[in-house]
């Protein structure tokens, strides 16, 4: 029983398809983006842009904001977005859910 394991693992091992080509790159190339590596393609591109918008203001992040508004205005309503839908989202559910309980009740 054991060989057989061996066997159809091997065999799942050899005949399962490994990383198509898509075009997009290596997956470890978006980790070399962001640790300062030489990245190609829009993740690299954007990391580079990051930084050098963000950079003036990490050596004091109380100044952050002030060096760069636009940017803290944009992350600040993506997040009152998201954090708007969620809230949306929990009540729509809390109504299912309390309807439900009615529903039961009902009938």
């Amino acid at each position: 029983m054991i060989f057989r394991a061996i066997f159809w693992i091997g065999l799942v091992a050899l005949l399962m398809p490994h990383e198509p080509d898509l075009g997009f790159g290596r997956p470890d190339r978006a980790s070399d983006a962001m640790t300062g590596g030489v990245a190609n393609g829009v993740a690299g591109e954007v990391a580079g842009w990051t930084q050098s918008k963000l950079a003036p203001g990490l050596a004091d992040p109380k100044t952050l904001c002030r060096f760069n508004t636009q940017a803290c205005s944009a992350g600040a309503s993506a997040i009152d977005n998201v954090r708007d839908a969620a809230m949306h989202g929990l009540a729509g559910i809390k109504a299912d859910i309390e309807a439900d309980r009615r529903a039961r009740r009902g009938g």
